[in-house]
């Protein structure tokens, strides 16, 4: 009878035992809804996250001493600082290829969304390209070009152009057989390269004009100035400088205005920055060659952004230039 009294108490423990370890069991259930709860929320708060992203464009400029080359690096900050969630990172290469690979190689650790290029030197700069296309990173040449054509899109005017407009100019106000010097920029980059062949192109080079010299001043106004001052010095019937940009020509300007010279010879540019334009219309400086450099900057900044979002953009986007005279002048005065 004791035996089946124990047997019986010992049933009814087991019983509530195994109640009491389901009961606990139960318990632990809500620890993965909870978790999931979680999981919701971390979703819910990524696009907001994403919506207030900020977008970092790295900018490489190849020598804001430049005049020219200031006015687009101007308009980039501009344009970056009127467009929300940008942040640009500028960089100034100072005139030194390898200063600018080295920013390049800066910015890509830096983990840009973007990067505009103003190639310091066609062939130079190369491998800056090679660099942005291995790190996944969006490539804007803005302005000047490089031989490399793995970049992403090109902002900027055709420098052929500029040159066949030029020698245009030249050939309604000077003779067949016209005397002239020309001044390039640096060598090797691409804005020299192509207006040089606007001048083939043109028939200034390889025509009837006698070049007496060409040389490069490097798009500096100083240096400009020195090397006109020896050619007029060298060539009592020269007549006509040829600059591919306007730093050398008004460099240009003032040595033949110093000498006395301006009424026998015709002094030509290109970028139509304020001075040049000016000079242009007070009859100091024939022609110059309207570069659109806040067209070029802002563009720039727009298509970087466009890529860093994932979005697809032209190869190219080219901007006209276009010839300002004193007839025209007045529509390109600020």
């Amino acid at each position: 009878m004791k035996k089946k009294l124990v047997s019986a108490i010992l049933c009814v423990a087991m019983v509530a035992s195994i109640f009491t370890a389901c009961g606990k069991k139960e318990e632990t259930l809500p620890a993965p809804a909870e978790t999931k709860g979680t999981a919701e929320e971390t979703e819910e708060a990524a696009p907001t996250e994403k919506a207030t992203e900020e977008y970092t464009i790295g900018v490489l400029m190849k020598q804001n001493a430049d005049t020219f080359v200031k006015n687009i690096a101007d308009a980039v900050q501009a344009r970056g600082d009127e467009l929300e969630g940008v942040k640009l990172l500028m960089n100034d290469a100072e005139g030194d290829v390898n200063q600018q690979i080295s920013q390049c190689e800066s910015l890509i650790a830096q983990d840009v969304d973007a990067i505009i290029l103003n190639a310091m030197d066609a062939e130079g700069c190369n491998p800056i390209v090679d660099m942005c296309n291995e790190a996944g990173i969006p490539i804007i040449e803005c302005n000047t070009l490089t031989t490399n054509e793995e970049y992403t899109c090109y902002i900027g005017s055709d420098d052929v152009d500029a040159g066949k407009i030029q020698s245009g100019f030249l050939k309604e106000v000077l003779p067949d057989d016209a005397k002239i010097c020309i001044m390039y920029g640096p060598i090797g980059q691409s804005p020299q390269v192509y207006r040089k062949q606007g001048y083939e192109e043109g028939g200034i080079l390889g025509g009837t004009y006698e070049v007496l010299q060409d040389q490069t001043a490097n798009w500096k106004r100083d240096e400009a100035l020195t090397l006109a001052e020896d050619w007029l010095t060298r060539y009592p019937d020269l007549n006509a400088i040829v600059c591919q940009n306007d730093d050398m020509a008004m460099g240009a300007l003032e040595a033949v205005e110093a000498a006395g010279r301006k009424d026998d010879v015709v002094i030509v540019g290109i970028d139509a920055i304020d001075d040049a334009v000016q000079a242009v219309k007070d009859g100091r400086l024939d022609c110059t060659v309207y570069q659109d450099s806040k067209g070029q900057g802002a563009t720039s900044v727009d298509v970087a952004l466009k890529l860093a979002k994932g979005e697809s953009v032209e190869k190219e986007v080219m901007i006209p230039f276009q010839l300002v005279t004193v007839d025209n002048v007045d529509d390109f005065i600020n």
